[in-house]
């Protein structure tokens, strides 16, 4: 038997970064959980281990994800399945296609590859798509949609205004350099991880400025 791996694998901070709840009917009619109306907790590293890693894109889809989820579902716990979301741009523009995967895993709305349903329940497929348009030049832009009642919100994420200390944004670009060149020593290796981790966590946690580079727009 193998030995069971240690649950707190991640730095202690990447725990506190608030969860999003959400119900999961198909499981539930396919018998999956012990009880009914169970609420599922994605967290964060959740989120994290899905993509393979934290960066400012991972981290603003997730927040992008709850703050819309956040205000179309005030009160009450999102569905998977029950929410479409459109992305505006290309699928293969920027970080569009990493950040649709995103949503795909929170709430379950997907594209042509999602899943078809079991008769007219429980749809995937079709519920997430890419838009040619733009509606706005400066920001990347989302909309999310309850399907049971068509409440929707635009999302209008600004990565570059992100705050972060110049003097750090510019020693995490260096260091990022010497460790994608493989010239970092130790070191320099963990101190580009603590200033990477910070500016995530500034994010994701401390929420810095969020009203300037996350915006919710009722439609």
């Amino acid at each position: 038997m193998k030995e069971k791996q240690n649950s707190n694998q991640f730095r202690d901070v990447f725990y506190k970064v608030r969860p999003i709840l959400m119900k999961e009917p198909l499981a539930e009619t396919l018998g999956v959980f012990g009880s009914e109306n169970v609420v599922l907790e994605y967290s964060f590293i959740d989120v994290v281990k899905a993509a393979g890693h934290a960066c400012p894109t991972v981290t603003g889809a997730y927040l992008c994800c709850q703050e819309a989820l956040d205000d179309l579902f005030a009160g009450e716990t999102p569905a998977r399945g029950e929410i479409g979301i459109t992305i505006y741009g290309r699928h293969d523009e920027g970080a569009l296609g990493v950040m649709s995967q995103v949503f795909t895993y929170i709430t379950g709305a997907a594209t042509e590859t999602g899943f078809k349903g079991l008769g007219s329940r429980f749809k995937r497929k079709d519920l997430m798509k890419f838009a040619a348009e733009k509606l706005d030049e400066e920001a990347i832009c989302f909309r999310f949609e309850r399907l049971d009642t068509g409440k929707a919100v635009i999302v209008r994420f600004y990565p570059w205004l992100i705050p972060f200390p110049a003097d750090k944004s510019q020693r995490l670009a260096a260091l990022m350099q010497q460790v994608v060149t493989g010239g970092a020593d130790e070191g320099e290796r963990g101190e580009f991880r603590d200033l990477w981790v910070e500016k995530i966590m500034d994010m994701a946690l401390e929420r810095k400025e969020i009203g300037s580079w996350l915006q919710i727009e009722n439609v």
